[in-house]
């Protein structure tokens, strides 16, 4: 392929569509709002002009047997008559029928279903080209079925991946093969054995480069020996079930209407690689005959590095409770985190050294890497011989460490500090681990507090022996917090001058704690501002990084404040202004 290649298709998934006049198969309010929602996605689609669409399947809501199944699939192909005829299907457990299981809550796929849905939809299984790319739909409902035709599928499958060797190869499959581990139990939303290990390892025999699934209305990430899987968004609604993830409370209809999560995804594949492309929906809607103005979809590129306070890479397991989970109890992780700092063009992370050297943290920094996220790690004293081994081996991983010392002239650290910075091979900053004790006020209570960053008054200090240790080779940075009452327009241009004398960057922490941890901060105007305004002054100088304090909200405990998402992982307003202003986080 040519260097400048590059191919954009769409995806959507799990739209749910009903029969116009209305029918009986959801007792949920919001099944109502899905033929709206999936018109709007649509037109999502259309003005973004990809090469082609695939739908990942559950294109309608009432399953074969049901005497409103023809009237929904009436129903959908009017709604997705702007894409033809460059859509593509993929048989979902609504559209063709459940895979095999004693307790799932509907019915298996059968001979009958299949034939249902070939004459709605077209061939439950096929595969096509575009450019030289292959991608390769398949029916998962079939799978561990036993009978004749899942062996056909499997024949047709290893057939087609034997003949792509040397292609790029995309899977399309609406049940996900997994979704925490590889090994994980059956349940209502993976692969049961034997089918599970037996497409993984066709996939990595044959370089499957990624697999695409919806079903669980909720966004995954995982890996399996190089290749990547992805659960992508709904368009309809989210499953309640999911809603135990997030430690804020549940949204509309217990969990069941968060329309922070509906989306469509746009996938462009390059030469080297593809990159997910997030375009929110937010449960609008749009009645038959209406043609509503939708903006092309900008990506930003945002230069802030999120400190991840929250542990971002833990799983939890969710309660046994029907209807799909009464007999057993299933693992996940909440991974909108991933998914939004893609969306909001964010590549670099803080987060402790710790989450590297820990065995289970580290399988997700890895996952996140291969994601196409770097990381910021930071320790607290010198990194010890192990930590620094580790560092070593995963340097492409890396994008700058930060050592924190106790004192604003590096005593504590003297030590090694110098040595550190003649074999560090990456951006190193310095850092403060500043006390209340630091900013006593004769007026003031005394607050036990302890927060990351020189303060604006240390800065002649801190400068002065920092000078002795940079070096033209290596710019130091040290990193200095920005307060909710200092201006970050009048604090970052001067100290990133000051430090631009002395060969020094700029690392400005823009903290939207306060400085009492009894005081919150739930302001989105005022976290807005300071975020906008140190945007602007850190634009055209090279020397200076900007960190915001907080990517989730801290809704609890101390210093509560609200950071770039909710406790839902849901946008805050600042983070809906980087994505609706995309062009303005891309300029100089």
């Amino acid at each position: 392929m040519p260097d400048d290649f590059k191919l954009t298709i769409a995806v959507l998934t799990d739209t749910h569509i009903r029969a116009p006049q209305g029918d009986l198969t959801s007792p949920f309010k919001v099944n109502e709002r899905a033929n709206a929602r999936a018109r709007y996605a649509v037109e999502v689609v259309k003005a973004n002009t990809p090469e082609l669409t695939v739908h990942l399947g559950d294109m309608v809501h009432p399953l074969p047997h049901l005497p409103a199944y023809g009237a929904a699939c009436a129903e959908a192909h009017r709604i997705f008559a702007p894409l033809m005829p460059k859509l593509h299907y993929v048989p979902g457990n609504h559209d063709i029928g459940d895979k095999p299981g004693p307790a799932s809550p509907a019915g298996p796929v059968t001979d009958n279903n299949c034939t249902a849905y070939e004459a709605a939809f077209g061939p439950p299984w096929k595969s096509f080209e575009n450019c030289g790319v292959r991608f390769i739909v398949i029916n998962s409902s079939l799978v561990n079925t036993g009978g004749d035709a899942e062996q056909r599928q499997r024949d047709w499958l290893e057939k087609i991946l034997s003949e792509a060797e040397g292609q790029r190869v995309f899977l399309f499959s609406h049940y996900p093969l997994f979704i925490d581990q590889p090994d994980e139990e059956e349940h209502y939303d993976n692969y049961a054995e034997p089918g599970r290990s037996w497409l993984l390892g066709l996939a990595v025999d044959h370089g499957v480069e990624a697999i695409f699934s919806g079903h669980v209305h909720q966004f995954f990430f995982n890996r399996y020996r190089g290749v990547k899987l992805y659960c992508l968004q709904p368009t309809s609604f989210t499953r309640q079930d999911y809603a135990e993830l997030y430690r804020g409370a549940p949204a509309n209809e217990f969990g069941r209407d968060d329309v922070g999560k509906y989306g469509v995804t746009f996938i462009d594949i390059f030469a080297d690689g593809h990159r997910l492309r997030i375009a929110p929906t937010h449960g609008r809607e749009i009645a038959p005959g209406e043609c509503p103005q939708i903006q092309k979809l900008h990506q930003p590129a945002t230069p802030i590095i999120p400190h991840m306070r929250h542990a971002w890479f833990e799983a939890s397991t969710l309660p046994y409770n029907g209807p799909m989970e009464e007999f057993g109890r299933k693992r996940a992780r909440n991974d909108y985190p991933l998914l939004r700092l893609w969306q909001l063009g964010i590549r670099t992370i803080r987060t402790p050294l710790r989450d590297l050297t820990d065995p289970v943290s580290r399988r997700r920094v890895l996952d996140f890497a291969a994601a196409g996220i770097q990381f910021s790690f930071f320790t607290l004293g010198l990194p010890d011989v192990a930590s620094r081994e580790l560092l070593a081996e995963h340097s492409d991983l890396v994008a700058s460490l930060e050592v924190v010392g106790r004192d604003r002239t590096f005593s504590d650290l003297q030590d090694g500090l110098s040595e550190l910075i003649e074999q560090w091979r990456k951006p190193l900053s310095i850092s403060k681990s500043t006390s209340s004790a630091d900013e006593t006020h004769e007026s003031g209570a005394f607050a036990h507090n302890v927060s990351t960053g020189f303060l604006w008054k240390e800065r002649d200090e801190v400068v002065a022996a920092a000078s002795n240790l940079a070096t033209p080779a290596m710019q130091l940075g040290l990193s200095f917090q920005v307060n909710l009452d200092e201006d970050p327009g009048q604090r970052i241009p001067v100290l990133a001058e000051c430090l631009s004398q002395s060969n020094l960057r700029l690392v400005a922490v823009i903290r939207l704690a306060d400085r009492n941890p009894a005081n919150s901060n739930f302001d989105d105007d005022k976290i807005a501002a300071q975020l906008v305004a140190a945007l602007d002054a850190a634009r055209g100088r090279a020397n200076v990084e900007i960190q915001s304090d907080t990517f989730e909200d801290i809704d609890r405990g101390y210093s509560p404040r609200h950071g770039l998402l909710d406790r839902r992982s849901n946008l805050r307003p600042i983070s809906n202004w980087i994505v609706d202003n995309a062009m303005c986080c891309n300029r100089g």
